[in-house]
Parts: C-alpha cells; sequence; structure tokens
C-alpha cells in the first residue's frame, strides 16, 4: 500500500501559500483549504499566514478533537515526502496527549455555571453594597469586587467567543452576549 501513495516535497507544499491556493500539511498530510478559508471560524489570516507549512502543532492547540474528522474532505491525496518531528513538537504531542487523556480539554458546562453564578453573585453583592450601605469600607470592598466581576466576565466572554465555555453554540452565543457586550465590551462580532 506504501507505494500506492503520492509524495510532494515541503519546497512544493510552500508553492501554495497565497489567496485562492492555501495548502498545509497535518501530521504529514496535505490539505487544500481554499475554498474552506472564508468560512474558518477563526478567520482566514491564520490559514494565509501557515499556508505551505506544517501546522500540525497549530492545528492541535486551536482546533477541538471534534475538528479532526472534517479534514478528509480537504485531503489533496498527497502526503510531504520528508515529513519529520522536531523534538520540541514530539515534546509538545506528548504533553497535548497526556492533557487530553487527563480530560483537561473536554468542556465543564458545571464549571462555566458555576463561574456565572459566581459573577452574579458578585454583582449581587456591588449592588447591595453601594446601594444600601453607607460605609466607605463596604465601597472600597464593592468596588474590588466590581473589579473581579468585571476581570472573571472578561474571561468567560472570550472563551465564550471560542465556543468553549458550554456545550452548544447557541448557550455560547448568549454568554458571549451576556458576559463579552454587555458587562465588559467584548463585542460578540470579534470572531
Amino acid at each position: 500500500m506504501e507505494c500506492d501513495k503520492k509524495y510532494i516535497t515541503i519546497q512544493q507544499l510552500e508553492q501554495h501559500n497565497k489567496p485562492g491556493d492555501l495548502w498545509v500539511s497535518i501530521n504529514g498530510k496535505v490539505y487544500n483549504v481554499s475554498d474552506w478559508s472564508k468560512y474558518h471560524p477563526g478567520g482566514e489570516t491564520p490559514l494565509l499566514n501557515l499556508a505551505g507549512k506544517d501546522v500540525t502543532d497549530a492545528f492541535t492547540a486551536y482546533h477541538p478533537a471534534t475538528a479532526w474528522q472534517y479534514l478528509n474532505k480537504f485531503f489533496t491525496g498527497y502526503r510531504l515526502k520528508d515529513y519529520k518531528v522536531s523534538e520540541v513538537s514530539k515534546d509538545y504531542r506528548s504533553l497535548i496527549h497526556e492533557f487530553t487523556k487527563a480530560g483537561m480539554f473536554e468542556n465543564k458546562g458545571h464549571t462555566a455555571v458555576f463561574t456565572l453564578t459566581s459573577v452574579a453573585a458578585m454583582f449581587g453583592f456591588v449592588f447591595y453594597g453601594v446601594l444600601c450601605c453607607n460605609s466607605l469600607w463596604v465601597h472600597l470592598c464593592s468596588a474590588m469586587v466590581l473589579g473581579m466581576a468585571w476581570i472573571q466576565s472578561a474571561y468567560i466572554g472570550h472563551d465564550s467567543g471560542h465556543y468553549i465555555v458550554m456545550s452548544g453554540h447557541g448557550w455560547n452565543k448568549l454568554v458571549q452576549l451576556i458576559t463579552g457586550n454587555c458587562l465588559t465590551g467584548i463585542s460578540i462580532a470579534w470572531g
């Protein structure tokens, strides 16, 4: 079966690095992402920057495990003849494997719910402290808690923009709208 495979060199891959002609390599397999670049959730810029290169580590770092299933429709039928993995990449991939095995990349909806609840509780404390108390110390504590709530809201708003906070697309949009747009000004249209 090895003789049935078609190969290209890294130099040949590097020639496919412009709009309308974007090829990348992932684990030594070559993919044509030219048409996909317009629909890429991360925008066209990352694909343009990485076109004509091996992007295995970048793909692994920025895509959920479910993204691997979509690669076959972009496969060109070519593999890299001179594909080699650097020692740094081997270490990185080993680390990713260990993290995945430990469940660190799984969506944890309960964590998001807990975080959203804690942000709501912090805002509740702030409103109570500012509107119902006259103490300077309570107002100062309210200001400190408000800062922490905004920081936490910004994290949730940002992460929901990557669709990793909640398990569903719609829930992530709602979380981003509330925590990103409404509370911290992170636009829902940024991604």
